[in-house]
């Protein structure tokens, strides 16, 4: 495909996908755009069993009822901690903040609306230090839990694992997310399963893009028809593998294309194994699972390095079925430039969830890319950011804050 497109949210969200045929004008950045209301979700999966994975859990806010609403999943490693997907956190309108008080998790039962479910409160949350929320890389989040949730643990998995996640390999996804993309109300009441295929990273590379999908912190997921898929409301779930009775959690739902289940898309889930350590050390274990005696150090994240490429918005342009927005791109070391990556963030307002999406930008001419996506509605802020073929962030990114209605 010419153009690379997808969506990102807590949960894994859906697209914008107009109800109406939209209206065909030419639009500078800050200007009102006029759109319609979307959605998205398991889809094409299975109703789960208890065996399927009893050790999944949802995450919901403090207080509110599994039955409103399960932004996303998790998977218990432990009796008291979860692990789950950073970008999760974009579900709260400050997702840097003390957020630990906000968040409570729920589990020991399939279906939402079951008298049965447990809850715990979260007590601390453990961000991974080397985050790119930029690329939704090392998209792994550690919550430790006030009280313990009497459920089976998961184990974790690790290097001698490798083959769980190897092209050809089928791996299961569980969720509530949406069942149909197109209905933001078709959140289950019971759990759902999915066998997902696994590919070669070159899938998702050339998919989505060398800058943004990593082949060693991520793992590619793609069903020949489209179907099964995660979507909506599955983020920060499991994938497994292994066994039954021996199960490993292998990955963990990250973002997938607009429109999932949809045929010639593809998936990425975090590479489980590859942050097995960091993870291990957030939560305090050890291999054998026990308390460790003091949690490993974790380097920080390494800044990019400076240099002189410079990033503008231009103008945005939008057809009856989508948006072209150009970028340009100036300075030394414009010819090192690799990728130009658009990102678009809807935070919560109002009755909009939070949404993220990404598009890969084509270059048209010397110092000039265009890339097409769909915005979504309410206040949004598009950022374009380059890459060189390392994946370095070349520059400062161009960043705009837009309304769309």
């Amino acid at each position: 495909m010419t153009w690379s497109e997808w969506h990102v949210q807590t949960p894994r969200t859906a697209g914008i996908r107009p109800k109406s045929r939209w209206r065909a004008a030419v639009f500078a950045v800050g200007a009102l755009l006029t759109w319609a209301t979307p959605a998205e979700a398991v889809v094409g999966g299975r109703e789960a069993t208890p065996l399927d994975n009893p050790s999944m859990v949802g995450l919901t806010e403090r207080g509110a009822s599994p039955d409103e609403v399960l932004f996303c999943g998790g998977a218990l490693i432990s009796p008291t901690v979860v692990v789950t997907a950073m970008h999760c956190l974009g579900n709260f309108d400050n997702p840097s903040g003390d957020l630990a008080s906000k968040i409570d998790v729920v589990g020991g039962a399939l279906s939402r609306r079951d008298g049965q479910m447990q809850r715990a409160q979260v007590a601390e949350l453990v961000r991974h230090p080397n985050w790119d929320d930029a690329r939704t890389l090392h998209d792994v989040l550690v919550l430790k839990l006030a009280t313990p949730l009497p459920l089976p643990s998961l184990a974790v998995a690790g290097p001698a694992d490798a083959g769980l996640s190897a092209p050809g390999s089928i791996l299961r996804a569980t969720g509530w997310g949406l069942t149909n993309y197109r209905d933001d109300n078709s959140q289950p009441e019971f759990l759902k399963a999915a066998d997902i295929p696994i590919v070669a990273d070159s899938v998702c590379s050339s998919y989505f893009g060398a800058a943004i999908y990593d082949d060693v912190f991520q793992i590619c997921g793609k069903a020949p028809s489209g179907k099964p898929d995660t979507c909506q409301g599955d983020s920060g779930g499991p994938l497994i593998g292994g066994p039954q009775g021996a199960e490993r959690l292998v990955g963990v739902v990250s973002f997938g294309p607009t429109s999932c289940g949809e045929r010639g898309g593809a998936a990425v889930y975090a590479d489980v194994a590859s942050e097995r350590d960091w993870i291990l050390s957030a939560a305090g274990l050890t291999d054998a699972g026990l308390p460790s005696p003091a949690p490993t150090p974790v380097a920080p994240a390494i800044p990019p390095a400076k240099n002189t490429v410079k990033t503008r918005l231009g103008a945005i342009t939008c057809s009856d079925t989508t948006c072209r927005i150009t970028i340009k791109t100036s300075g030394r070391g414009v010819g090192s430039i690799k990728d130009v990556v658009l990102r678009v963030v809807r935070k919560s307002q109002d009755d909009l969830p939070p949404a993220k999406r990404f598009a890969r930008a084509k270059k048209v001419k010397s110092g000039t890319y265009v890339a097409r996506t769909l915005l979504p509605y309410g206040t949004i802020t598009v950022t374009a950011v380059a890459y060189d073929q390392n994946g370095t962030q070349l520059g400062k990114p161009a960043r705009e804050t837009i309304e769309v209605e």
